[in-house]
């Protein structure tokens, strides 16, 4: 029995998928290494703000990171509402986080 022409197309892309997935698997596990790497960077904010009397949240900090990043995000052909949406919700968590971690030396904020 002969192959028809689809299999070997087939099998190509079967290959290049399992490819794109293994490529993904390890961008994944550096974004998670860089994540990690950031958090360690607040937690590390959380011990110094206090001593200042910086609060965990200053808005036009939180400005600077957005706009900072949108441009990254321009600059590199990232989608900028994928990186407006990831960037918000990891500020969020990070002032959270440095709250939870500040506790009552926590300075207010505006």
């Amino acid at each position: 029995m002969s192959k028809t022409a689809a299999e070997p197309d087939l099998k190509a892309a079967q290959d290049e998928m399992s490819d794109v997935r293994r490529v993904i698997d390890e961008l994944d596990d550096e974004l998670v290494a860089l994540l990690a790497r950031r958090q360690r960077q607040i937690e590390r904010a959380a011990k110094v703000k206090p001593a200042l009397g910086i609060p965990a949240r200053v808005p036009d900090r939180v400005d600077e990171v957005l706009a900072r990043v949108l441009g990254a995000a321009r600059r590199e052909g990232l989608s900028v509402e994928v990186a407006m949406n990831l960037w918000t919700a990891i500020i969020e968590w990070s002032i959270q986080y440095e709250e939870r971690l500040m506790g009552e030396r926590a300075p207010k904020g505006e």
